[in-house]
């Protein structure tokens, strides 16, 4: 099973409440909104998209879980497209 955690090379910069990541050249900034972040915080130890999905399921208990499925897959899948994240044995 596949388990993600935070690129080390990547800064993260608090501004004002709002998080934002520089990649590991400097070159790029991505601002992070509410779930981003929180998906951002998960990753600080290595989670599946299953944990990621529990986590989620109960902060949004209204959310449809194929809703909340889509959303962290695509954020993911967006985070490692970007470097910010790595797969981890």
């Amino acid at each position: 099973m596949t388990r993600y955690l935070r690129n080390p090379a990547v800064r993260e910069t608090a501004l004002e409440g709002e998080i934002f990541l520089v990649d590991g050249e400097g070159r790029e900034v991505f601002y992070l909104d509410a779930v981003t972040s929180g998906l951002w915080r998960l990753l600080q130890e290595p989670q599946t998209i299953e944990s990621c999905r529990a986590v989620f399921a109960e902060a949004f208990p209204d959310a449809p879980s194929e809703r909340l499925a889509q959303d962290l897959a695509a954020a993911l899948a967006d985070f490692e497209a970007r470097g910010l994240i790595l797969e981890v044995p």
